[in-house]
């Protein structure tokens, strides 16, 4: 029997077996074909009469005065009497305004007898947008009553014992004299009632001042047009198609992620942990079946459910727009149009995409061992997928840059573009192309994983002695899941360590205090070093094996030389680069040239200590110490990525990511080359130094711009360019024939210290 014919019967007899299984039934059939409508629809047309009763209820108004500019205060039994008037004398309560049609509405705006914002809502604007027009198109029922002054008005709201608000300050306009009057209308914009009265409010105080307006320029012999010499309008000129495509564009692709996942959570769970709580497993582990083959089978069901799952919802949701009136219900009666070309292209990009899901939730699921257990390892990769999501959502977010490869947020947009008509085929191939990369890398994790025993057959008593120290044995260097653990919790720990520790260190708009820069170097020592070395003490691993601090040969510390001399130079130009597809924006250079005021501001002792030794020394230990040397199990090359990965994701900022990351790969070449960590931190620290020492006037900068270097000024000179490249390249040449010495400590590295390629 083939390989492929084994895979086939693996997944057929899988499939047939989860197809029987309600809660996968209910998941993928039931949700999407049955809630959707009623859930979307339900809402909206909720909505819709708890905004049509809201308009009708009758809103209390409290009026009061006081001096203003123009003139001395009126009484406030004038005011509500002024008020009451002009809201029973208003336009919109004549009989018939509301009926209106469209023409006539338009032609009345320009009148001035009804506001420009009453013509018919289009496509683009959104349901609380339109409530609004509604409600200053037609304001609702008022009881107005005269307060004391504006405190009283403003408790009254306050309390819910009034729902808006009119201070008049200084005299009632008039149309028989040439000055002007201050109204306030005073309103909670956290109550949905307030918020209506208040805008029915300014609607008919608008068209008062421009009836006011205009019977002043009657009385002076002029036009409007005087006074409106440009009259602006605009005119949507979008496709029913692209309006369509707006409007999944919106609601699609964020359901795709979380249906897809949701889809394939449960054939995950019980292809895995449901097999171990049925006993099944061992039965399965000793069949006369290649674990690959069976995890291929396993994993192709997950797939083709998950892909399942998310078509039937994208259906249900095009036929909920399309067939039940929601199009028309959001665009009040536009014509919608589904983008019918752009299905194919959302389903292809569902293959990559179900794929990475189902290889990521069968590698989590494959440390369950039980279905309960399972459930609550899914849940923060369903997380994990949302926030990616969430960007790629985000008005503005454009398919260009790091997000083209960038996980699930690349789909994301892609798919909000193919609904509007947005067709880049070299966008989809570059989507395409990177998930489909992501897909086939977890797909090998999952394999690799779900083929341990260590994995397959862990006991109930491995989680109760987890973190009990007498039950650790002694090793060389950290685990895997350590070293991945201890990434994610340093990088959670520096990032809100420097976010709520540092700012009240920061003044706004000010450098950056000495004291800042020292609490920086703080929290490295603490979070990057001090944590890294206490927890391999627990965990009883050797501390020297763990950092690799055993000594290094000349060749590296030669070529630490090389990357430290010509990386800042070529990191420079990188980033002038850089800038040119990815802007920085303004408020991040204004930040950058405040920190480095504020490092002008430092000695060059301290700065070269808190910005160089510091952050070489601490970054160095626990990336190419305590995770490279926990990741060197998955292979040399994997480690290096990995943790290079780790090392630019730590410096938060999507500027640098691709920088800091490149350098940790050399750092990291480095530590598996030579098999100790200490050149890494020598060619950190030139480089963090050289660049700092560049820009200071007490440092580099005059050396350099003698040499024709003038640092801050954008890409560097040519010549220091590729004096910069050549440098490394020698950097390189020295490691490439390296081998990993003789000693004990270096032993981790030199069992894969050739398989570098």
């Amino acid at each position: 029997m083939t390989r492929l014919h084994r895979v086939n019967t693996i997944w057929r007899k899988e499939l047939t077996d989860t197809l029987r299984d309600r809660r996968t039934l209910i998941a993928m059939v039931l949700v999407p074909m049955a809630l959707y409508p009623a859930m979307i629809l339900g809402s909206l047309q909720g909505f819709e009469l708890q905004i049509a009763r809201l308009k009708r209820e009758q809103y209390r108004v409290l009026v009061a005065t006081e001096p203003g500019p123009h003139g001395p205060a009126v009484s406030t039994q004038e005011a509500a009497l002024w008020l009451r008037t002009a809201i029973d004398t208003d336009p919109t309560r004549r009989p018939g305004a509301e009926t209106l049609p469209a023409e006539v509405l338009v032609e009345k705006a320009a009148r001035g007898e009804l506001p420009a914002e009453t013509q018919p809502a289009d496509a683009a604007r959104s349901a609380e947008e339109r409530a609004r027009e509604d409600v200053r198109r037609q304001p609702p029922k008022y009881e107005v009553e005269a307060a004391r002054d504006a405190a009283e008005i403003i408790a009254a709201i306050q309390f819910g014992q009034a729902h808006a608000g009119v201070l008049v300050r200084g005299p009632l306009p008039s149309a028989a004299d040439d000055g002007a009057s201050v109204v306030v209308v005073l309103t909670d914009q956290t109550d949905i009632r307030s918020q209506i009265a208040a805008s029915g409010l300014e609607s008919i105080l608008e068209r008062l001042g421009k009836s006011l307006l205009r019977q002043r320029l009657k009385r002076q012999a002029l036009s409007e047009a005087y006074i409106t010499p440009l009259v602006v309008s605009e005119q949507a000129t979008a496709t029913p198609e692209k309006v369509g495509g707006s409007i999944l564009g919106q609601i699609v692709p964020l359901i795709l992620i979380v249906m897809t996942i949701t889809g394939a959570v449960y054939p995950a769970i019980d292809l895995t942990a449901g097999e171990r709580e049925r006993g099944t497993l061992e039965t399965l582990m000793v069949a006369p079946v290649p674990t690959v083959d069976l995890i291929a089978g396993k994993f192709v069901v997950v797939a083709l459910i998950g892909m399942l799952s998310a078509a039937l919802n994208l259906l249900s949701i095009g036929g909920t727009i399309y067939l039940g009136g929601l199009g028309e219900l959001l665009t009040r009666g536009s014509d919608v149009v589904i983008p019918l070309g752009a299905l194919p292209w959302v389903l292809l990009l569902l293959v990559p995409l179900a794929v990475l899901f189902s290889a990521l939730l069968l590698a989590v699921c494959s440390f369950a061992r039980s279905f309960k257990e399972a459930q609550n390892y899914v849940m923060p990769v369903m997380v994990a997928a949302m926030i990616p999501a969430i960007v790629g959502i985000l008005p503005g977010t454009r398919l260009d840059g790091p997000m083209l490869v960038m996980p699930v947020t690349n789909i994301t947009i892609l798919t909000r573009d193919l609904f509007t008509g947005k067709f880049d085929p070299a966008a989809i191939v570059w989507v395409t192309a990177s998930t489909t990369l992501y897909a086939g890398a977890a797909v090998a994790v999952a394999a690799r994983l779900f083929g341990q025993e260590a994995v397959l057959f862990a006991d109930s008593g491995s989680v109760r002695t987890l973190f009990q120290r007498r039950f650790f044995r002694p090793s060389e260097r950290p685990s895997v899941a350590q070293a991945f653990l201890m990434l994610a919790v340093t990088f959670s720990l520096n990032f809100f360590a420097q976010q709520s520790l540092l700012r009240p260190l920061t003044l706004p708009g000010q450098p950056p205090t000495p004291d800042y820069f020292a609490g920086v170097a703080a929290i490295i020592l603490i979070v990057f070093v001090a944590l890294p070395a206490g927890t391999a003490a627990y965990l009883k691993t050797r501390l020297r094996s763990t950092f690799a601090l055993g000594p290094a040969p000349l060749r590296g510390w030669l070529a630490a030389a090389c990357f430290g001399l010509s990386t800042w130079i070529l990191a420079s130009a990188w980033f002038a680069w850089q800038s040119q597809w990815l802007p920085v924006p303004a408020e991040m250079t204004a930040e950058f040239e405040r920190v480095q005021a504020g490092l002008a501001a430092l000695p060059v002792v301290l700065a070269i200590l808190y910005l160089a030794v510091v952050p070489a020394v601490g970054e160095e230990l626990l990336f190419r110490g305590y995770a490279l040397g926990g990741l060197r199990s998955l292979g040399a090359v994997a480690a290096i990525g990995l943790t290079a990965l780790a090392f630019g994701l730590h410096h938060h900022s999507i500027f640098r990511i691709v920088i800091t990351a490149g350098l940790g790969v050399l750092f990291g070449l480095l530590v598996v080359r030579f098999g100790s960590v200490w050149p890494a931190v020598l060619a950190h620290f030139m480089h963090n130094g050289i660049a700092l020492l560049s820009i200071r006037g007490d440092g580099l900068q005059p050396l350099l711009e003698r040499f024709g270097y003038a640092a801050g000024t954008g890409a560097p000179p040519g010549a220091w360019t590729a004096g910069a490249a050549l440098l490394a390249a020698v950097g390189l040449l020295l490691c490439l024939p390296a081998r990993p010495p003789p000693q004990s400590d270096s032993s981790m590295y030199r069992a894969s210290g050739s398989g570098l390629s």
